[in-house]
Formats: C-alpha cells, structure tokens, sequence
C-alpha cells in the first residue's frame, strides 16, 4: 500500500509541474503574440497613409547664372585708373571788383527836409468842413419782387415773405373800407361800379411817397389821396438786407347805391 501510495503523489507532482510549465510558456506567447500585432498594425498606418498622401515632387529652383572666371583672367594684373582731380575754377578778379567810380562824376540829389509837424493855425476844424461822403442810391423794386415785403403794423408776428404779403394785402383793404367815403359817388352824380388806381412808394424809412390816382372823376382821386396819406408809416422792405422802395399798387372798387 505504501508504494502505491508514493507512486501516486510523485505522478501527481509531476502532473503539476507540467502544468505550470504550460501555463508560464502560454503567458509569454501571448506577449509575444501582442508586440507582433500591434508592430504589424503600426505597418499596414504606415503603408496606408503612404499610399493615400499626394506624392510631391521637389524640383529646386534655377539659380541664376553664375559668372566663371578662370585662372588666367584671375591672376591677370587690375588695371586701376588713377582719378583726376577736378581744380576749381576760379573767378576772374574783374568780375568781383566794384566799377571805379571817379570823384565828382555821381550827381548827389538836393534833399530838403521837411517838418513833419503841421503849421500853428488858430482855426479849429469842425465837422462842416469834411466833405460828406455819398451814400449809394437807394434801390427800387415792386413788391411782386422785393425781398421782404414792407410790414404792416400788426403783421410783426409773421416770418415768411408769402404771410407778410398776405397780412399787408388785408390791412390795406380794411384800412381802405374803413376811410374811404363811399356816399362821393352819388353827390357827383356817378352810377354803377366806379374803380380807383392807387399807386404809392414805401421808401426806405417806411412812409409813403409818390402817391398817384386815377379815376373817372377828379373827386374820387381827391379822396383816395386824402385816404392814402393817413395810412401809417411801416417797416421798410428789404433786399439783400438793406432797405429798399417798394412801389405798391392798389386797386379800389365800389358801386353807387341809386
């Protein structure tokens, strides 16, 4: 019994070691196996990445042609020019001397001196003696035309040219109806509708000038003038910002009542 006993355990330890001797030779093919692996992987990236990149091809650029010289133009002897030196020119010594003036030949002028300081006078200048100086003329324009119209009082409050004619236009027909004596129709006898011309000038102050009528009787222009000359004095027109006469004309309508 014993002897098979032993000869089990040796066959057993020997199974053993078989065994471990399998299992140490199986890890290190599997080592193995890996590093070839990954090395042929690292080829067939490298084989790919060849194949798929564009082939360049360096072609270097022309270089410029060179000059050669050769032994004998090398040691042949340089040869120098010797460099001339340029002498200034000098000027003729005629050409910088003043001319020779001989005495008594220059006439020297007669020089008087005169007194800056004006002569003593007893008489006192005053403001008559200036002569005045002329003012330009004063320009005429219609006042279809001018500028700015002449303003009427109560029309100080409007700014532009078309609102200052407007307002003028009414003040004057207000004015008119207001003053003028309608009833000098029927005491001359006159009938029917009866017009009057009235033209006058605003001047450069505002007042009126130049007035002149025109009507089918001598008393309606006598009343027209008597109207017109009570009209206010007005702003002046303006032209280029200065004041100018405008000429104004007015047309007066009324009918005789029978």
């Amino acid at each position: 019994m014993s002897n098979s006993q032993k000869s089990e355990s040796v066959a057993r330890q020997s199974a053993d070691r078989t065994t471990s001797k399998h299992d140490v030779n199986l890890r290190k093919n599997t080592v193995v196996y890996f590093q070839v692996g990954l090395i042929t992987a690292l080829i067939l990236a490298i084989v790919v990445l060849e194949l798929k990149s564009p082939v360049t091809h360096y072609e270097s650029p022309a270089l410029p042609d060179v000059a050669t010289v050769s032994i004998d133009d090398w040691n042949r002897e340089i040869r120098r020019e010797e460099v001339k030196e340029v002498k200034p020119e000098v000027p003729e010594v005629s050409k910088l001397l003043p001319p020779v003036v001989k005495p008594n030949e220059v006439e020297i002028p007669d020089f008087k001196f005169v007194d800056p300081t004006p002569p003593a006078s007893d008489e006192t200048i005053s403001i008559t003696s200036f002569e005045p100086v002329p003012e330009p003329p004063v320009e005429t324009t219609t006042f279809v035309a001018v500028e700015r119209v002449p303003v009427f009082p109560g029309c100080e409050g409007l700014n532009s040219n078309k609102e200052l004619k407007a307002c003028m236009q009414e003040k004057m027909n207000q004015f008119i109806n207001r003053n003028f004596d309608t009833g000098i129709g029927a005491r001359y006898g006159l009938q029917g509708v009866n017009k009057v011309d009235i033209q006058f000038t605003i001047d450069e102050f505002g007042k009126v000038t130049d007035l002149k009528t025109r009507a089918p009787h001598p008393a309606l222009e006598k009343e027209a003038v008597r109207v017109m000359e009570k009209l206010p004095q007005m702003e002046p027109g303006k032209q280029r910002d200065r004041n100018v006469r405008v000429i104004y004309f007015q047309p007066l309508k009324f009918k005789v009542q029978d």
